[in-house]
């Protein structure tokens, strides 16, 4: 579970944009993961691979992690392993990686991503399942004797699960060094922690020996828990498309207001102060009251159709225009159900784009001059 401690956390995404939410835990628990993992050697998991009868040696990933990523990949198959190739935790690991090493902040598809992985991640944590690294089969014989220095196996054999050192191999192969860790294979399924077990699902429930606190399944589990919790308190954007900004309630609200505001108009004149009103709209926030109105607003500022994966609770916007003032304010008007909008003495808001005022309030704006002149 992620902690209940959280930093602020401010930063851009890539369209520019700022995001103010809190720390995700699970990036940095990755991280630390993976750094543990690349950190661990073949030689201290005691799997650097076996020579070959003309002395070469099959090549073996030198770290926990690489053969956490290769585990059952074509490459390094066993024989009779039932995984083709196709399917395997270093295909997770990729995705996963790459997008906690090139995202500020996780799309909605990132989520769905996670959560394939925590199907798959099952998959392998089946209690009965093959390609569970618990259940990784091996043979080895019943018993053994020494005769002359020479290691001599009976030709009954047994299963051994997990891993794949136990005393017939020691005693075979001392020039490797290795002893016997007896948590790490067994003679039932689901029993052993083997490296590979360990990296995966490490936890409370199943400590590691190798000092791995919490293994991927946890980790994608608390990512999942952390996206779908935690909000991004604040979302400063730049306007990409104004005409979807316009579609959302508050915005178009406030603009109905605003437009009709004396003070941003100089005096008999239907010319609006744009630079101010522009002004204005930076000094306000708006509420996010649905998912609907979070994707239009996601349109309006990255003009793609892209979500995040963490509820965006306000928002407000970093800088405008003119230009784009004038685009908000004329989408919004046609939106409307008035097509002209009286501001102050009888004058109508005049704006680049919007249709000519009544004609009758020319009329009565020239009658009430002439009026006066001759007054």
């Amino acid at each position: 579970m992620p902690s209940q401690s959280k930093k602020k956390n401010i930063q851009r995404d890539e369209y520019g944009n700022t995001i103010d939410s809190p720390t995700l835990d699970f990036i940095i628990e990755f991280k630390k993961w993976e750094k543990q993992l690349r950190g661990i050697s073949a030689k201290r998991i005691q799997s650097e691979g076996r020579e070959n009868k003309d002395g070469s040696r099959k090549a073996v990933p030198k770290t926990l992690y690489g053969q956490l990523r290769q585990h059952v990949t074509a490459a390094f198959r066993r024989p009779n392993s039932v995984n083709a190739g196709d399917k395997g935790a270093y295909k997770l690991l990729d995705k996963i990686t790459k997008a906690i090493k090139t995202r500020t902040v996780f799309t909605e598809e990132d989520l769905d991503d996670l959560k394939e992985f925590q199907d798959d991640l099952t998959v392998f944590e089946q209690a009965e399942g093959k390609l569970n690294p618990r259940n990784t089969l091996f043979t080895t014989p019943k018993s053994f004797d020494e005769v002359d220095g020479e290691v001599v196996p009976s030709e009954a054999t047994k299963p051994l699960y997990g891993h794949y050192v136990d005393k017939f191999f020691v005693r075979k192969y001392p020039k490797k060094g290795y002893k016997v860790k007896t948590k790490w294979s067994n003679s039932s399924m689901n029993t052993a922690n083997p490296p590979l077990a360990q990296a995966l699902f490490a936890g409370p429930k199943s400590p590691s020996d190798l000092g791995i606190e919490k293994g991927l399944i946890q980790i994608v589990d608390d990512a999942i828990e952390e996206l779908e919790s935690e909000k991004i308190n604040l979302y400063t954007i730049g306007i990409k498309r104004a005409g979807a900004l316009a579609r959302l309630p508050s915005v178009k609200k406030w603009v109905n207001s605003a437009i009709r505001n004396k003070r941003f108009y100089p005096e008999n004149s239907g010319k609006i102060n744009l630079r101010a009103i522009g002004n204005a709209l930076l000094a306000q926030t708006f509420p996010i009251k649905s998912e609907a109105e979070q994707k239009v607003l996601m349109i309006a500022a990255t003009n793609k159709q892209v979500n995040y994966a963490q509820d965006i609770l306000r928002f407000k916007v970093g800088q405008i225009t003119p230009a784009v003032m004038t685009t908000l304010i004329r989408e919004v008007i046609s939106r409307g159900s008035q097509e002209h909008i009286k501001v102050r003495n009888g004058y109508y808001l005049q704006l680049r784009g919007l249709s000519d005022p009544p004609s009758e309030t020319h009329k009565d704006i020239k009658k009430s001059w002439i009026e006066m002149l001759w007054a």
